[in-house]
């Protein structure tokens, strides 16, 4: 039992050692991925919530000179200005001239 009791403690030890460890998100880790995007022709799937920090995921890779072609939005429309539910077109963003395919 005092085996267990052991294991159990230094199982509990590693995990509390392991869950301190930093996860760093693809949006703070833009330095690895940007240059491989900016060689490519670049698609993107997202909505209003695609942020990076305070800027929209779209208007900061552009801005980072990566070519994108088009956007993918789901329902509200890519800056979310559309009410649930609501037909939204294929069109061109007003900000940016990508495509919008909805």
């Amino acid at each position: 039992m005092a085996k267990i009791k052991q294991i159990f403690l230094l199982f509990n030890l590693l995990l509390s050692v392991l869950s301190t460890a930093q996860i760093k998100v693809a949006s703070e880790r833009t330095n690895i991925y940007i240059p491989i995007l900016q060689q490519q022709k670049v698609a993107i799937v997202g909505n209003q919530s695609s942020m990076i920090k305070n800027t929209h995921l779209v208007d900061s890779l552009l801005s980072r000179k990566v070519n994108i072609v088009k956007v993918f939005s789901p329902e509200h429309g890519f800056r979310g200005t559309a009410d649930a539910g609501a037909k939204i077109e294929d069109g061109t963003d007003v900000k940016t001239g990508t495509q919008i395919i909805s």
